[in-house]
């Protein structure tokens, strides 16, 4: 089956707009990439801001469905921690331009951060905190622990190794899937330094 315009659209800008940036990409280079007319961008998206939009709504948006699923898990506050560290790799994995795309927008915020990413970042921050919260809570984890801080240093160990990741390849060995060997092992470092030690 044909891909609509809007499809071709938004899945042609996905690399040219996380490779230039949303102000080095023209309306007219987005159409030929696409194959379509320059005017389709008016007409489903309302110009070249729009399209960014549904690129970011598109790559984003799927995140969405995992974390109502993590909001249903009943499960021990650690559980909870390595099932955010698997949907982490399991979103990059689906999404390699999700990680350039987040970070042009931390680094170099555009009208869309508030817009689309901040709302999908939130929703992660607030289950990961209230399974420190909760470790905390139940004994779980240090008492002295604040879950902010610990939601943030954890997100930036689970994501920083993605934007690091054209450096760290040198250093990798070829054939071996580092990506999820690197997950699972950091969730485990960190869920060993947070844990209460006395803790069965």
């Amino acid at each position: 089956m044909e891909k609509d315009s809007r499809t071709k659209l938004i899945e042609a800008a996905i690399p040219l707009l996380a490779e230039k940036g949303l102000a080095g990409v023209s309306i007219r280079e987005l159409a030929e990439a696409a194959n379509v007319n320059s005017a389709l961008i008016s007409y489903y998206f309302g110009g070249k801001d729009g399209l960014y939009l549904g690129v970011l709504e598109e790559l984003f948006s799927p995140a969405d469905t995992l974390v109502e699923a993590f909001e249903k898990l009943e499960a021990s506050p650690p559980e909870r921690i390595q099932y955010y560290a698997k949907v982490i790799l399991s979103i990059h994995k689906k999404n390699p331009y999700l990680m350039q795309f987040m970070h042009s927008e931390l680094t170099n915020p555009t009208f869309a951060l508030k817009i689309i990413v901040e709302k999908y970042i939130s929703r992660f921050f607030k289950f990961i905190s209230q399974a420190f919260t909760d470790g905390v809570k139940e004994g779980y984890f240090n008492s002295d622990l604040d879950p902010t801080y610990a939601s943030i240093s954890l997100a930036g160990i689970m994501n920083f190794y993605f934007i690091a990741r054209p450096i760290t390849k040198e250093f990798l060995v070829d054939n071996v899937d580092h990506d999820e060997k690197y997950v699972i092992q950091a969730v485990n470092i960190y869920l060993n330094g947070v844990r209460r030690i006395n803790y069965e």
